[in-house]
């Protein structure tokens, strides 16, 4: 899903803001009602619907997310770049990386330092598995975040 700002934001996100304006509900059992918010930001108001029952900052949050000022563009680009990031990390050390799955805690830690680098906190994380393991997760220099994994294997003979 596109928001007004041009940057996709995942699904499931939405749906747990709600959906966005326009749109139908994916289980008729959802009942939608129109809010009104304002952006974070630029205070701007809006509407939108969602599902039933948001609270105020969550129907702020929405708004934000469709507004189309800069510092709102800025952060639905970031809030996309963090939901990247956590979905490489699974998808290149968790379940989906079959037997070259890293333990479940390993990966949530890995997923915890994304909000962190991006935060700009951190620079990088390199967590050092041994046997030639290496995870690194990176902010670049354009504000992108890295994930690399690297194996090495080593051979050294001596005669």
């Amino acid at each position: 899903m596109k928001t007004d700002g041009g940057h996709e934001i995942d699904e499931k996100d939405l749906e747990e803001m709600g959906m966005a304006a326009g749109e139908e509900p994916k289980t008729s059992n959802t009942s939608l009602e129109e809010y009104t918010g304002t952006c974070k930001f630029c205070g701007q108001m809006g509407t939108a619907n969602g599902k039933a029952g948001l609270s105020e900052s969550e129907v702020n949050e929405l708004i934000t997310l469709h507004c189309g000022c800069e510092k709102a563009k800025e952060y639905a680009k970031q809030k996309e770049q963090i939901q990247k990031a956590k979905a490489r990390i699974a998808e290149t050390f968790g379940p989906a990386a079959g037997e070259k799955a890293l333990d479940e805690s390993i990966v949530e830690n890995l997923v915890s330092f994304v909000d962190i680098i991006a935060q700009k906190k951190m620079q990088s994380v390199t967590v050092d598995m041994g046997r030639g393991l290496k995870a690194r997760v990176s902010r670049m220099a354009k504000g992108s975040i890295k994930v690399e994994r690297t194996e090495t294997v080593k051979a050294s003979f001596e005669e």
